[in-house]
């Protein structure tokens, strides 16, 4: 492996667990993780979810899910109950915990996109924001071909 390869896998592996330290600090009053707020957000945001819909949006298998759902189910967070219109289905909704702390999660990840762009231009953030967008599309399609 050259140096840049290095490198790259270096930079992406510190960004990643420097952002869970981070967001794991802004959240350890409530009872939330930097990997659990995501879905709190999505759920505030979009209301009534059917739970499998978050394996798309977060690219991730229906068992971890599952296992996230019920961790913010039991802190307060959303409320799951089963599907009229298909009972293999589970609805999730947002409660009102999840109303209370999701300006204070927005504002979280705000502050923590604006440390890792210091310095940068809005123009430079935006291209980082769309390269990371290429990147992400890449890995998605990656693991999908690999299905």
């Amino acid at each position: 492996m050259d140096s840049l390869q290095a490198e790259t896998l270096k930079m992406i592996s510190q960004i990643y667990r420097r952002t869970q330290i981070y967001m794991n600090e802004r959240m350890k009053d409530m009872e939330l993780s930097g990997a659990l707020a995501p879905f709190v957000m999505i759920t505030y945001e979009n209301g009534k979810m059917v739970q499998n819909k978050f394996c798309e949006l977060m690219d991730m298998s229906k068992g971890t899910v599952a296992k996230t759902m019920n961790k913010l189910e039991e802190h307060g967070y959303v409320t799951r109950c089963g599907n009229v219109e298909d009972g293999r289905s589970i609805d999730v909704y947002p409660t009102d915990r999840a109303e209370e702390v999701y300006p204070y999660l927005v504002r979280a990840g705000e502050d923590w996109v604006e440390i890792m762009t210091e310095g940068m231009t809005e123009i430079e953030r935006n291209i980082f924001l769309e390269l990371l967008k290429e990147v992400s599309g890449n890995i998605s399609r990656h693991f999908d071909a690999l299905k």
